[in-house]
């Protein structure tokens, strides 16, 4: 059988090329692991053939149980958790999207990369995982594993938590949780992990009406922020609060942002109101936007003309020409007021001086374009490792299109350059990274 993948439904006999079989009885022998996408009426007798064929595991798509708040229901919840603890077999869910494993090529949305990574993601909420792995997909970001538990009557997030921890192919974990099963063990859990791997928690459902929606999506009962806090601050895991934050920190730790050391950060990317409004976004995130050094000026003004440029912090050559970039980048990132530069690279119609207006379809441009994203990403990346300065990438070339820029952050996060899509979020990252690496005092080095 093509894959071991064996479709069920009594009402077909092939399913895009695969043979159909009636009941999960019918199926070649050994079967690992079940997916239910059956009426939550029909579960107990799926659980029956599954505890006689003896699977190993069984994933609940299936919804409509506690979460609804109906007594019968959550009853069955209850009886056939029983029956499957009983034979052994473990349980996802119900009510969740279940397993991305890209290793094993198992997914439960289309379009998720095919190649493996290094992040596992743990989250209550199908779509919200689902908006993880693409969001981050396009930014570069590749998972070893994302499970939705949904309302997790047997695996739960503090089995997620411990797994993730020992994994050898998980090297940052990130949650989504909307509400605490067995807080001691969740604490514990998260604790464990914190010490050997970054762990980045989101908590849903910190407000009245948060809450309620948490109660009726997976039947949760949220906790306070101050709660939460206390909790991330005691194991030395991240908080997120906003599903931004959790992207951008991932972001953070698999690139070169997690070496930032201080608050010095140096911005180049054009001057008038931009830069005035960057300034303030900085700042607001506790970090430090320094008056370039009087010596960095000096050099900087052998090679940047005096009309209608800057060479004070924030920087702005006004050129798109490649080696004055380079040479720009790398006496900026040298200087000793910076801890991390936030530089705009330039491709897409503006960095194409001189090109023709021709439609985006067009081959030669797009080869241009092309060359111009590596030659911004081999730049980036050897002006920090000749530098030791972390740069960051500031996705603003509105002449781009979403295709380009995501060629560009996908090319630039293989080279272990972090992108950011406006200075506010790239320096709220930096800054967060910088305030959980203090507050680990006295827990392990991770980076």
């Amino acid at each position: 059988e093509k894959g071991g993948l064996y479709p069920v439904n009594p009402k077909m006999t092939e399913v895009r090329g695969l043979r159909c079989y009636p009941t999960l009885l019918d199926t070649p022998d050994p079967v690992d692991h079940v997916i239910s996408l059956i009426p939550a009426r029909a579960v107990p007798t799926l659980v029956d053939q599954a505890i006689q064929k003896k699977v190993r595991s069984i994933h609940f798509f299936t919804a409509g149980f506690s979460e609804t708040g109906d007594p019968e229901m959550a009853r069955m919840e209850q009886e056939v958790i029983g029956k499957l603890k009983a034979a052994g077999i473990r349980a996802v869910g119900p009510n969740c999207m279940g397993l991305y494993v890209p290793s094993e090529r198992i997914a439960f949305m289309n379009g998720f990369p095919g190649e493996p990574g290094n992040v596992m993601m743990i989250s209550q909420s199908g779509a919200n995982a689902g908006d993880v792995v693409h969001g981050l997909g396009r930014r570069g970001v590749r998972f070893s594993k994302v499970v939705s538990f949904g309302n997790g009557i047997d695996i739960r997030a503090h089995d997620l938590f411990e797994y993730g921890a020992a994994d050898p192919q998980t090297e940052v974990i990130t949650a989504y949780i909307e509400g605490v099963q067995d807080g001691r063990k969740m604490f514990e859990a998260i604790k464990a992990a914190a010490r050997v791997k970054p762990v980045i928690l989101l908590k849903g459902g910190l407000t009245g009406a948060g809450a309620r929606a948490a109660h009726s999506h997976t039947g949760s009962l949220a906790g306070s922020t101050e709660i939460f806090d206390a909790l991330c601050r005691q194991t030395g895991a991240m908080r997120a609060e906003t599903m931004d934050d959790l992207h951008d920190l991932v972001v953070a730790v698999t690139t070169s942002v997690r070496r930032v050391r201080g608050r010095g950060v140096a911005l180049i990317a054009g001057g008038g109101g931009f830069a005035v409004l960057s300034s303030d976004a900085i700042a607001a995130a506790g970090l430090d936007l320094l008056p370039t050094p009087e010596e960095t000026k000096r050099l900087l003004r052998e090679y940047i003309p005096m009309a209608g440029t800057s060479v004070n912090n924030p920087i702005d050559a006004n050129s798109a020409a490649p080696d004055l970039a380079r040479t720009t980048l790398r006496l900026v990132a040298q200087a000793p007021t910076n801890d991390v530069v936030i530089a705009s690279p330039s491709f897409g119609q503006r960095g194409l001086p001189g090109a023709p207006d021709t439609t985006p379809g067009d081959d030669e441009r797009d080869e241009r374009i092309q060359e111009q994203i590596r030659v911004s990403v081999e730049m980036f990346a050897e002006t920090q490792a000749e530098t030791g300065t972390p740069v960051v990438a500031l996705l603003r070339d509105r002449s781009a299109s979403r295709k380009q820029m995501d060629a560009f952050q996908q090319e630039a996060y293989r080279a272990g350059i972090g992108t950011y899509p406006t200075v506010a979020r790239a320096a709220r990252a930096i800054a967060l990274m910088l305030r959980w690496r203090e507050r680990r005092t006295g827990l392990p080095t991770l980076f």
